[in-house]
């Protein structure tokens, strides 16, 4: 015989409820110590709990479950592109000196005459360099140095001789704001001519081209350059900024401002800057050649530009939309 379960009444309810609340305060002092030592015991634990569910767990090499993860946990926000910047993708070619690609089946085929004004083409072939201009698809001696560049064994070459593996990468410039760009490794000794006609000899040598990026017009940018040669060791040395005199930590700079050259170029163009391999003992070579553990190589630089940020104001595009 079964019989039907009753629901209780309120004022059950209410009594077992205060028997639950009031019990633990009648216990013996003793007792009571113990039961709220175990109540607190177990909050602080379900606190623990609740901590380690909100980290990102992870996984080691050793398949290991961890707590953190470096590509998730800690990240810094990334940094705001300035509306006016400039992106460029550059592209280090190392190649042995005597390779057919670094001659005239280059050279002959991008434009070394249109980016450059008549003062700048005379100053660029005497100082020994080579800088040419192609268009958004190069040249198959071009692509053919850009594939080069991506080989596996180039790639253990670079890293064998502490070059970063990878020959590309992309900078992002606000317009106005300039760049370096490494055109060698370090030499151990160049002999170089100073203006007074006498030659002195320069130890730990690299050649740099400070580049600067100006946006013209609507599709178009402007890149200044200004080569140096970086040499000596490694001290604080005062800088001039806009701000004034700032110091920092590099080695002494001989700037070459007789050979500096300027390119204009457009959204996917492409300019390519290397030494004259012809002319030896020319500045260009001292910037462009260096020589490592598998021979003597010159080096390559490939820039394109990838794109020009959105520089016209919200309010305007839109204005433009509903005339």
């Amino acid at each position: 015989m079964s019989v039907d379960s009753a629901p209780l009444p309120p004022r059950a309810v209410c009594s077992g409820l205060r028997f639950l609340l009031v019990t633990p305060f009648r216990l013996a002092p003793l007792m009571r110590f113990r039961l709220v030592s175990r109540i607190s015991w177990l909050l602080v634990l379900s606190s623990l709990l609740a901590a380690c569910d909100s980290l990102p767990m992870g996984t080691s090499s050793d398949g290991k479950s961890t707590v953190f993860n470096k590509s998730t946990a800690f990240k810094l926000p990334p940094l705001p592109v300035a509306r006016d910047a400039v992106e460029l993708e550059l592209v280090l070619i190392d190649r042995p000196v005597s390779d057919p690609l670094l001659g005239k089946s280059l050279w002959r085929e991008v434009d070394q005459v249109g980016g450059l004004s008549l003062e700048q083409r005379a100053a660029v072939r005497e100082a020994g360099l080579q800088v040419g201009q192609v268009g958004s698809t190069p040249p198959d001696a071009l692509q053919s140095l850009m594939n080069l560049a991506e080989d596996e064994r180039e790639q253990q070459r670079r890293e064998a001789n502490g070059i970063p593996k990878t020959a590309a990468k992309r900078i992002v410039l606000p317009t106005g704001t300039d760049s370096e760009i490494w055109t060698n490794e370090p030499v151990a000794g160049l002999p170089f001519q100073v203006p007074n006609g006498k030659s002195r000899e320069l130890t730990n040598v690299r050649g740099l081209l400070r580049m600067r990026a100006e946006r013209t017009q609507d599709g178009w940018v402007r890149l200044d350059f200004v080569p140096e040669l970086h040499h000596g060791q490694t001290s604080t040395r005062p800088f001039a900024a806009a701000t004034g005199w700032i110091y920092r930590t590099a080695q002494e700079v001989i700037p070459l401002y007789d050979t500096r050259f300027s390119a204009h170029l457009s959204v996917g163009e492409m300019l390519v800057l290397s030494a004259d391999r012809d002319r030896s003992g020319s500045l260009g070579q001292q910037l462009f050649q260096f020589e490592d553990t598998t021979g003597k190589k010159q080096r390559v630089v490939v820039i394109r530009v990838a794109e020009l940020r959105e520089i016209t104001p919200v309010r305007v595009k839109r204005a433009a939309a509903n005339q």
